[in-house]
């Protein structure tokens, strides 16, 4: 076994429309978690499932990184869709 550090570098998310974009450096699965209000294997599941958007380190896929700007509209677009009202059912509809 190599006992020799692989270097990762992860490129951050750039704002459209920004004169400076500003370099974002990543957040652990802990960090992630505090600024959701979420358990950190929660945080870990939904990474791994695809909803909440992440940045896998190396092929095994067991080691994350998060992006806040990328939470953060994640979290907002969350909310905007929880606040519209849902459609009522229609028809011959027993529940």
């Amino acid at each position: 076994m190599s006992t020799r550090l692989r270097s990762v570098t992860l490129a951050p998310p750039l704002r459209v429309g920004s004169p400076n974009p500003i370099t974002e450096a990543p957040v652990s699965p802990e960090d992630a978690a505090r600024f959701l209000d979420m358990h950190p294997k929660t945080v870990l599941r939904k990474a791994r499932e695809g909803t909440l958007p992440a940045h896998p380190l190396g092929r095994v896929r067991k080691r994350w990184r998060f992006y806040l700007s990328e939470l953060d509209d994640w979290l907002r677009s969350q909310l905007i869709s929880d606040s519209h009202p849902r459609r009522q059912p229609q028809g011959d509809y027993i529940g």
